[in-house]
């Protein structure tokens, strides 16, 4: 346990600083998580140490992005992250965003076993480090259209998924995922004159039929720059639409709908590519080439921030050479749960309330779920991947009708086309071509090169600028979905039991194209050549190797495609096939699949195992179908929708509702600060803090507190609210309460109440004065006296220290709930004279009639008609983070 606080480590060749800030070893975690660990290691013990709420097996691209998104819906809060993942950490952002780096494979591994006589290889396999294939990925992020989600995916989540704005007030998770990789702003850095030919060509090709699988693009979707905007462009505005083409707008047009609709179906051919060079604010800095590494950096600095060399209160722990093998499993009354992660240096406790999320790739997820689970005959089905095949060609500039002769350096360009084949037995196939291309001059070849790997060099500056390009490459990559539920393609435990990783047995791929996937890859090379003859416009070509960019054949036609390059997987024996081996894109998914019933799934709409009850998924495992798109944009929308589930803001409350008529808001959330402060005071001690639209309360050193409503008092009424308890039991748990019905906190005492519960503390005017609904899971004793915990009068529901009974002053206590941490529960209270009843979630929790004849209760309770400075209402700031929200009363 010597790695425990070690300073930044030197190598030969560099300082890990970046490493050391943003990264924990396995003994920090442990040590500082789990107390036997802690003891140990001989360091002193921590009463306020907590466990990690969230364990995300996996700091990839899905597992650290679901991280960055918990913390920051876990801002003022209390709940702990903890990612392992099996690799370094390496790069702090996208191999691309470095100059000229040409990372080797030193992080990639193949830990699966595969048939090699099928024909198909398994690519580079895995990224072991920190961000995962994020960091080498193309980059192209077209969204799953309707079609290819329809009737496989639960109807809830693509309901979410395409929403526009979520009922939350944020907006749908595809827009969400748009804007945070940079897909929003398609021709920020892809724009000039061959962009504008070759994109006015394909299009033209496309309206033309020219391309017969080709999507008609009236009934495609907004491209993302026009379907991100709250107001959508209109036929007066058509110079918006323009200025996203990079073009200015036609004045010769007479029928502006006709060139509306145009001008929206040519945006729908930009390449949707998650970089992005320009700021969507001023003085932000652009994101460039997208990959989930920044995220966890600014998550991993801002749990340090937040409490500064403190590891036993830091929320975020990053820990990088850590594998995990499997899962540990327990059945309680109400099913079975994960309450240990083994991994290769030990265990890592899982406490009842915390989840596990599997966040690996798609095949070691399932292995892992396997080894975990068991067999069931769900996990390890709808193995799929996708089709892929490339062409290059050369073609001379004169080909492009819309490219003026007197345009000098050509610069680059990038296109998408969907496409979707009617199979011979039914049905349909999805497929897309990704167009990337360059004006070189009749030696250069590489055009994904210059549109992605270019760095700027002002030296060569001045000649780029003035170069005559002859001839542009271009490059036709297609990628077409392989179709669910194959029995020929799974996922299975290996049956060598000598082919083991970290001791455990290894996975087993199976996967193999059916008869409509090479179908579907036929149609897609099809298109593909029938966009190349688009582009040639009748003048010849040269096919060029998209490899090397050696030319195979000089002065082509469409006819020589077919001996050039055939149709067959590229391989020894067919060098200069065009399709790519089968499992070579790193777009493995299904397996894992979410939906409505166990019978049809392996997951539940929120990403968690069926039968398992703390157990999630993150990653495209979890997609029923998969699609032509890179699964990035999809994993990245479910990522954050798997977040908000496990830690969601406050409801919306539906004001047209008729159970709300008749209340107001005291807090809603939306308030001015000017306005908040106007209505609400803090007296006492600790502080609180306003996130979204709740009010989290944050404990300090300096006792209790209460934040109270002071713009009102009140005589009868029915109060609701929303809270939450990020630490409902443990050690530390959540402990606060809604007090009603008490004096004014600021005015002096009054004569013959009993005095301050905390002298010098204003909050225990509201002990004292007023009633308590007690918030507290695990009903804590009041320690000054002595006295224990676990008697009901202090569970969550109950009215704070008033006994339990039947009689006239006990409360009728029901105590049947056991709140679940990190989500919304409500309290309806409502105040008739001396009577009070309590609901909690909706179920009945006390009743209580205070006995006006007790010397006790005299002070306590009145309403404002009964004492002037009486009748306020307030929350508690107790111990934990509780967080309050929609507040609302009826009088």
């Amino acid at each position: 346990m010597a790695n425990i606080g070690s300073p930044v480590q030197g190598t030969d060749f560099a300082l890990d600083a970046l490493g050391r800030y943003v990264c924990n070893t396995y003994d920090e975690a442990l040590a500082n998580s789990d107390p036997m660990y802690r003891a140990a290691a001989q360091l002193s013990p921590r009463g306020d140490m907590r466990p990690f709420d969230f364990i995300i097996i996996g700091g990839g691209t899905f597992g650290t992005a679901v991280a960055e998104h918990l913390w920051f819906r876990a801002t003022g809060r209390s709940e702990r992250i903890l990612v392992l993942e099996a690799g370094p950490f390496l790069l702090s952002g996208h191999t691309q965003n470095f100059p000229s780096l040409n990372l080797g494979r030193e992080v990639w591994g193949v830990p699966w076993q595969y048939d090699p006589a099928l024909g198909y290889l398994p690519g580079a396999g895995l990224a072991y480090c920190i961000g995962g294939r994020s960091l080498f990925w193309g980059g192209w992020s077209p969204r799953l259209l309707d079609s290819e989600t329809t009737g496989t995916w639960p109807a809830d989540v693509l309901a979410e998924l395409h929403a526009k704005t979520l009922p939350t007030g944020d907006s749908g998770y595809f827009r969400q995922a748009s804007q945070q990789i940079g897909v929003t702003a398609t021709n920020d850095f892809i724009f000039g004159d061959l962009h504008v030919a070759l994109r006015k060509q394909l299009y033209d090709g496309i309206v033309g039929k020219k391309i017969v699988d080709a999507i008609e693009l009236s009934t495609l979707p907004e491209a993302p720059p026009v379907e991100i905007l709250e107001n959508p462009p209109v036929i007066a505005t058509l110079s918006q639409l323009a200025a996203l083409l990079g073009e200015p707008l036609p004045t010769s047009a007479s029928d502006f709908k006709a060139l509306e609709d145009e001008l929206r179906n040519r945006l729908k051919l930009e390449a949707p590519l998650a970089v992005q060079a320009r700021p969507e604010h001023a003085g932000f800095f652009p994101m460039n080439k997208f990959s989930t590494v920044p995220l966890a950096i600014k998550a991993a600095r801002s749990a340090y921030n937040e409490a500064p060399g403190d590891d036993v209160r830091k929320r975020l722990m990053v820990v990088p050479r850590t594998h995990v093998k499997r899962l540990g499993v327990v059945n309680d009354p109400d099913g079975r749960r994960v309450d240990v992660v083994i991994t290769e240096y030990g265990p890592v406790p899982v406490s009842p309330d915390s989840k596990v999320i599997i966040a690996l790739g798609t095949i070691e997820s399932t292995r892992l779920a396997l080894l975990s689970f068991g067999e069931d005959g769900r996990i390890g089905r709808n193995l799929i991947a996708h089709l892929r095949s490339n062409i290059t060609v050369r073609i001379p500039r004169s080909a492009l009708a819309a490219l003026s002769p007197t345009v000098k350096a050509l610069q680059t360009s990038a296109l998408l086309l969907k496409g979707r084949h009617s199979f011979s037995g039914g049905g349909s196939g999805h497929f897309h071509l990704q167009i990337t291309a360059s004006g070189l001059d009749n030696v250069g070849t590489n055009s994904e090169a210059e549109l992605f790997q270019a760095v700027p060099d002002i030296e060569f500056l001045n000649a780029h600028l003035h170069a005559t390009d002859t001839q542009v490459v271009i490059t036709i990559r297609g990628i077409g979905e392989m179709q669910p539920d194959n029995p020929n393609s799974n996922v299975t435990p290996d049956l060598n039991p000598t082919h083991v990783d970290f001791g455990d047995r290894q996975a087993y791929v199976n996967l193999q194209p059916s008869a409509k996937d090479n179908e579907l890859w036929d149609a897609m090379d099809t298109a593909s050549e029938e966009v190349a003859a688009v582009f040639a416009a009748g003048q010849s070509f040269d096919i060029l190797d998209p490899l090397s960019g050696a030319t195979w054949r000089a002065g082509a036609g469409t006819g020589d495609f077919a001996a050039t390059t055939p149709r067959v997987i590229r391989g020894p024996g067919n060098p200069r096939g065009r399709r790519d081996p089968l499992g070579t894109t790193h777009h493995e998914a299904g397996t894992l699949r979410l939906g409505d019933t166990p019978a049809n799934s392996v997951t539940d709409p929120n990403c968690r195992m069926h039968g398992v009850k703390n157990v999630y998924v993150a990653s495209p495992a979890l997609f029923p179908t998969t699609g032509s798109p890179n699964p990035m944009l999809t994993g990245i929308a479910l990522a954050r929708r798997l977040g908000d589930h496990l830690l969601p803001p406050p409801r919306v409350i539906n004001a047209a509702d008729p159970s709300e008529a008749g209340f107001h808001y005291l807090f809603e959330g939306t308030e001015t600060s000017t306005a908040f402060q106007a209505n609400w005071e803090k007296v006492g001690g600790g502080g609180f803090i306003r996130v979204g639209r709740a009010m989290v309360m944050r404990p300090g050193s300096d006792g209790i507190g209460l934040l109270f409503y002071k713009a009102e008092q009140f005589d009868n009424f029915t109060l609701r609210l929303d809270f939450c308890l990020p630490h409902p039991r443990g050690n530390s748990n959540d402990n606060s309460g809604v007090f009603v019905r008490f004096r004014d906190p600021r005015k002096p005492v009054l004569p013959g109440t009993p005095g301050p519960n905390v002298p010098g503390n204003l909050s225990s005017v509201a002990v004292d004065t007023g009633y308590e609904i007690q918030i507290d899971e695990e009903a804590r004793g009041d320690t000054p006296i002595g006295e224990g915990d676990g008697f009901p009068f202090n569970r969550t529901g109950a009215i704070y220290k008033v006994p339990i009974g039947n009689n006239v002053g006990q409360q009728k206590y029901t105590d049947t709930q056991n709140l679940a941490a990190g989500i919304w529960h409500t309290f309806e209270i409502t105040a008739t004279d001396r009577t009070y009843i309590v609901l909690l979630d909706g179920q009945p929790s006390t009743e209580f009639t205070a006995n006006i004849a007790d010397p006790v209760e005299k002070f306590r309770g009145r309403k404002k008609s009964e004492d002037a400075d009486s009748g306020f209402l307030g929350v508690q700031i107790h111990t934990g983070t509780v967080l309050f929200a929609n507040i609302r009363i009826k009088t």
